[in-house]
């Protein structure tokens, strides 16, 4: 193992369980509970030019762990070196040198994941009032969806407010999603021009039932300047 980060944040819902792994051939796997892209397991490989970085930053960032005090009010950051073992980092802000310099692109790395699904679900924009979730990767997976709370936003030009629907949806119960599911949500009228969504649901893990939330979020186009 070249590094592990575990986030974790009990203050929202559904709760942030966050976790990344970069193994010493560049293998990349980890979980994910809120984002973009999907949510679930991710596994795949760092191109060796990635690797070489992430093996860099550690190099530079040395044996010697920081002491660092987070807010309060701060998710639970915590990054595992072969040299240290974990590292709370939730008070290191980005920075060019050393530990700083680490913890960012081990952030950056959670968000890396979604390139590789390996059995997730994510929701996106499946026409006039429909969110559609849709399975992503090779294995499948088993979700509750019982009820599914959806959220819709709309925006016209650039970040004007277009109104917003959010409701709960009643869905099949317990389903297994495998290659080429997709199950539609029903959504109130939204207009705009871009919508923003969000699907919470649950991910079913042998008798555990984990609270996730798939989020879609495409960028704004900025306005054109006359």
């Amino acid at each position: 193992m070249i590094l592990r980060l575990v986030i974790a944040d009990g203050s929202q819902s559904p709760a942030v369980a966050e976790s990344v792994e970069v193994a010493d051939d560049g293998a990349l796997t980890g979980w994910r509970s809120v984002s973009d892209g999907g949510v679930g397991w991710f596994a795949g490989h760092l191109p060796p030019a990635e690797l070489a970085e992430v093996q860099a930053l550690v190099a530079a960032a040395g044996a010697e762990a920081p002491r660092v005090q987070p807010r309060p009010d701060s998710a639970e950051q915590v990054l595992e070196l072969p040299a240290t073992g974990p590292v709370a980092i939730a008070g290191i802000r980005d920075g060019a040198d050393g530990w700083p310099a680490l913890a960012a692109a081990s952030r950056r790395l959670l968000g890396r994941l979604t390139d590789f699904p390996r059995a997730a679900v994510a929701v996106l924009d499946g026409g006039p009032d429909v969110a559609r979730l849709v399975h992503r990767g090779t294995d499948p997976l088993r979700l509750d969806l019982a009820t599914i709370a959806v959220r819709a936003t709309g925006w016209r030009g650039y970040y004007e407010p277009a109104g917003d629907w959010s409701g709960v949806v009643r869905g099949p119960g317990e389903v297994e999603a495998g290659a080429g599911w997709t199950y539609d949500l029903p959504l109130g009228p939204v207009a705009g021009d871009t919508v923003h969504l969000t699907a919470d649901f649950a991910i079913l893990s042998g008798p555990t039932r984990v609270p996730v939330r798939a989020k879609h979020t495409p960028a704004i186009p900025p306005p054109t300047q006359q």
